[in-house]
């Protein structure tokens, strides 16, 4: 749990631009109309599931580069720096 916790901590950058969205296209048709309606509910459960997929998006790809950075540094410890110089 602790390892998808620090995956989340570290995409907190995606919250602000996401609450935006998510005021602008939720809460402000809601406050202006004042009702809900069949298509608001369609609407705003499509808005959810983007913002959601967004989420792991972001967070799949900082464990792809995670990943890859990991895999970068293994093969590097495991070949170590080439003697250049001829071995003197």
């Amino acid at each position: 749990m602790r390892f998808f916790a620090e995956r989340l901590v570290r995409a907190r950058w995606l919250a602000m631009p996401l609450a935006a969205y998510l005021v602008i296209t939720l809460a402000l048709p809601l406050a202006n109309a004042g009702r809900i309606t069949r298509d608001f509910v369609h609407h705003a459960g499509w808005v959810l599931a983007g913002c959601l997929a967004m989420i792991v998006i972001a967070i799949a790809g900082g464990l792809l580069v995670e990943l890859a950075r990991f895999g970068v540094r293994t093969a590097w410890n495991r070949v170590g720096p080439r003697n250049v110089g001829g071995g003197r």
